[in-house]
């Protein structure tokens, strides 16, 4: 048996646990299903995970425990295949879905709901003790294609450290977006080191210099969680720039002002993506999320809400 054929076998066999996972689910027979009662599970892509663990809670805590939503956090194309294949009812991703995706809607006479809640940002984390701390993403598309290898190199890089890239899993929707923004074909040459977890890409870091970790900014940006300051401690979070001609001044760090300026060139959208058939409780957890409530958390967890002004100020030195 080859190493590829046992990789697919491991694949198919997890896609198979998750599925089985998702119908472990309690039934209650005298409660019929309601946009606020129920016991419904949803697949999220795990570098979103905080966000919606906060999400969940407060939903359930607002329901007074007639509601329940399993949350299964796995690589986003596994979220997205339960959600088709209706082991969840709602997939909760990076992405719209693809054509080929798109046709189980079609083959099912369901109309395609995709509800953007929010924008997201691919932080870039170093070594606590690190001097570099900046990065464009043209000199990242030269490291992750060969063309420099050491910090020294990059524009105003200083150590003679090698660079590397650490992602949370092999099949992450941070892998996937860091390889088509900077339009590396081949993931096989490039510097990545593959974990299987964002907390294990903040523990990687924090461990070697010349690393760069690729995570979803909601793990560093939420304060009121109690592991956020062992998240941060020995650890920076980079500023990036677009063009490696760029001043200092033209670097920014994911904080939300930059996102909703559109300064901060690593962004992305978040989807709730549905197909429920009729209105259930998948239903009744997206309009939480898109409503005032919902959208406060996300505020609170370092992303740009998607159905709420974001008020900026700015403070003039005296």
């Amino acid at each position: 048996m080859t190493m590829k054929t046992i990789q697919n076998f491991c694949w198919y066999g997890f896609f198979a646990l998750c599925v089985a996972l998702a119908g472990c689910q309690e039934r209650t027979p005298k409660d019929e299903e309601t946009v606020s009662r129920g016991n419904i599970s949803i697949s999220v892509d795990e570098s979103l995970q905080p966000l919606l663990d906060a999400e969940r809670d407060a939903f359930e805590a607002r329901s007074k425990n007639y509601a329940k939503i399993n949350t299964i956090y796995v690589p986003e194309e596994l979220a997205v295949q339960l959600m088709l294949h209706d082991s969840t009812r709602v997939a909760v991703v990076t992405r719209h879905l693809k054509p080929a995706e798109r046709k189980v809607f079609d083959d099912a006479n369901l109309k395609y709901r995709a509800y953007h809640m929010a924008t997201d940002a691919v932080a870039f984390i170093t070594n606590g003790a690190s001097s570099d701390t900046l990065i464009s993403v043209d000199e990242a598309a030269d490291v992750m294609k060969g063309a420099k290898t050491t910090w020294n190199q990059l524009k105003y890089g200083k150590s003679t450290d090698k660079i590397s890239f650490v992602v949370d899993n092999d099949h992450s929707s941070n892998l996937q977006y860091l390889l088509d923004t900077l339009g590396v074909p081949d993931k096989k040459k490039a510097p990545i080191f593959a974990m299987k977890s964002n907390k294990e890409v903040i523990d990687y870091v924090k461990k070697n210099r010349g690393a760069i970790g690729v995570i979803g900014v909601n793990w560093i940006s939420d304060i009121d969680d109690p592991e956020h300051p062992q998240f941060l401690n020995g650890i920076r979070v980079m500023g990036i720039a677009q063009k490696a001609s760029a001043n200092r001044d033209d670097y920014f760090q994911p904080f939300q002002y930059a996102i909703a300026l559109k300064k901060y060139p690593l962004s992305r959208n978040v989807f709730l993506i549905t197909k429920e058939a009729k209105r259930g409780l998948g239903t009744g957890f997206i309009n939480y999320v898109l409503a005032d409530a919902g959208q406060r958390i996300v505020l609170k967890s370092g992303l740009l809400p998607a159905t709420q002004v974001l008020r900026l100020v700015q403070i003039k030195g005296m």
